[in-house]
């Protein structure tokens, strides 16, 4: 969501029964505008809020689309109730299996532990013997190296956090669901990708149809990589992944005003996530306002 369209664009997540009130509205405008003068990106928007049970996240990205290759690139900002934004963690892919069988709620506090490093949790790290890792160690250890002179560095683990879980699923979100209108984006001969200034809208019956909606990431199939290595999409707008590609089938639902204008593409696979677009004009977004949770259930359930 384009923050200065902010107030306007909210009808949108209003057709699944999401919106901010006039609280959060006016602290969220300043707070990003703020984090806009600050980190200087071409584009602040913003993504979306995390339900808490005890306190909401809310969650901004900035993009930077000059001398990048391809795609531009994406930085995330989170902020608590208190809306001061900070950049989200790196990913910690250590504990990726875990963090997809997450089904609790997040509960608003970022520090909160979920994974505790040596604890009852990590008992995978404590399987081997203690005599059997000395061995190992012995085994493996360098004759040459000077081990009276050079103490070993040992960087002490970090425990996993909420806020990492945080940090995880709003990429995954980010990568399976964010999507723009065919024609929204193209690629300069440079391979830079831009919006498109000459895209009008969608019509009405195209702006009904999944299949003229796209991924806004790097390509994943190999039918748009090599689309794009040949430089064919320099000519065709086209050259993202398409989402009535996407698996299962039917992870997608298309809905239409009364008025046939306004468009919402919703996730089945993370509840909460709408692509929103009016047709005949140059106005789209994305947005996320759920709980966090994947319905991993999903193929089972179409």
């Amino acid at each position: 969501m384009d923050i200065y369209r902010l107030s306007s664009d909210l009808k949108f997540p209003n057709q699944i029964g999401a919106t901010l009130n006039v609280e959060e509205r006016m602290k969220l405008e300043i707070a990003l505008l703020k984090l806009n003068e600050t980190q200087q990106f071409e584009q602040i928007l913003f993504w979306g809020k995390i339900e808490g049970t005890e306190r909401d996240y809310y969650l901004a990205l900035g993009l930077n689309f000059r001398g990048q290759y391809e795609f531009p690139v994406k930085k995330f900002f989170w902020s608590s109730n208190e809306f001061k934004f900070s950049e989200l963690p790196a990913i910690n892919n250590e504990y990726k299996d875990k963090v997809d069988t997450f089904r609790q709620p997040f509960t608003g506090r970022p520090e909160e532990v979920l994974i505790q490093i040596g604890g009852d949790q990590d008992e995978e790290q404590q399987q081997e013997p203690p005599a059997e890792q000395e061995e190992a160690k012995e085994e493996n250890k360098d004759p040459l190296a000077d081990t009276d002179d050079e103490a070993e560095i040992k960087v002490p683990p970090k425990n996993f956090t909420e806020l990492d879980r945080l940090a995880y699923v709003i990429r995954a979100i980010d990568l399976d669901c964010t999507a723009l209108p065919v024609g929204a984006v193209k690629l300069s001969p440079t391979h830079e990708l831009r919006y498109n200034d000459t895209f009008k809208g969608l019509n009405v019956t195209e702006a009904s149809e999944l299949k003229n909606y796209q991924h806004f990431r790097n390509p994943l199939t190999e039918e748009k990589k090599e689309f794009i290595t040949r430089g064919d999409a320099i000519f065709n707008l086209n050259f993202l992944d398409p989402l009535d590609k996407d698996l299962p089938h039917g992870c997608w639902s298309i809905h239409t005003d009364s008025s046939k204008t306004q468009v919402t593409v919703r996730s089945l696979l993370w509840p909460g996530y709408l692509t929103f677009h009016r047709a005949n004009s140059n106005i789209f977004g994305f947005c996320y306002f759920g709980n966090g949770i994947k319905n991993s259930d999903l193929p089972f359930l179409i």
